[in-house]
């Protein structure tokens, strides 16, 4: 029975540090995989303007078809990144920002941005980088040099689908 105890720790060590890769690998191994896929559509530090959501879309993890969305794959390795976006008037609409491990690092909302016909402008830096950016740009940092940016506009009645995707289209994502 003795010679059993250091069996079953060794077992017992070895099931928690897979359990523990598990646990950190599989969100950056996803986040990988939607990055190479939003690349592959449409660059790296470049908007993104999918089509509307149908029954077939699977971009992004459980997509809503009552929302428009815009993205973009960011990567900070050659500097700064500039996000630009009208906020259409009424209905809700968002703009987060994901580290490379899935984690939701920021969030603007239609109301944080000021409202119906605001104008949000964030300059996206590494942490403890420094920008110069322009004036009444929001400077955020990231914990992670690549991650991906998601818009999300609420779709409030189809007659107001070609306008709101006129004001999806807005948002820029580009080297500052």
């Amino acid at each position: 029975m003795r010679r059993a105890w250091p069996w079953t720790f060794a077992a017992l060590a070895l099931a928690a540090a897979v359990h523990l890769a598990v646990v950190w690998s599989v969100p950056r191994v996803i986040m990988a995989e939607a990055m190479r896929r939003m690349i592959e559509a449409g660059g790296v530090n470049a908007a993104h303007f999918p089509p509307r959501v149908d029954a077939t879309s699977r971009a992004i993890v459980r997509p809503s078809p009552d929302l428009l969305y815009a993205s973009c794959a960011f990567d900070l390795g050659d500097g700064p990144v500039r996000l630009t976006a009208d906020v259409p008037d009424a209905g809700y609409w968002s703009l987060s920002l994901f580290a490379a491990n899935t984690d939701n690092f920021f969030v603007v909302d239609d109301r944080d941005a000021g409202g119906d016909g605001a104008r949000v402008d964030l300059v996206l830096v590494k942490a403890g980088a420094q920008a110069n950016a322009p004036p009444g740009a929001r400077v955020v940092e990231a914990p992670t040099t690549r991650g991906i940016v998601l818009t999300r506009t609420l779709i409030d009645g189809e007659e107001r689908v070609p306008f709101l995707d006129a004001a999806r289209r807005t948002f820029r994502c580009a080297p500052l």
